[in-house]
């Protein structure tokens, strides 16, 4: 048993993204954070998603952001992917 908190990140497609912060004893901290609202026309692919969403959380919390911009980077770049046929990035000039 560790002292130090966990974090867990829960997300749920186009349902609100949960965060939990606690211990192996209780939850702390319970959150819940919007994903980007997106018009079901625009949305191409889903694969990748997920995992364009830990890339973006995890790139936040490598450079020290809260763990809001952590979520909120993550949703960003989950809401670029679907947006995009296969796990492809936009090129810069998009």
């Amino acid at each position: 048993v560790t002292a130090r908190p966990r974090v867990v990140v829960i997300t749920q497609g186009p349902e609100a993204t949960v965060l939990a912060i606690g211990d192996h004893e209780r939850i702390w901290v319970e959150e819940t954070y919007p994903v980007i609202p997106i018009d079901s026309k625009d949305i191409v692919d889903t694969n990748g998603a997920g995992d364009a969403f830990v890339g973006g959380f995890l790139a936040g919390l490598a450079r020290g952001d809260s763990l809001s911009k952590c979520v909120a980077l993550g949703n960003h770049a989950a809401n670029v992917i679907i947006q995009r046929s296969g796990v492809t990035l936009p090129i810069q000039d998009e």
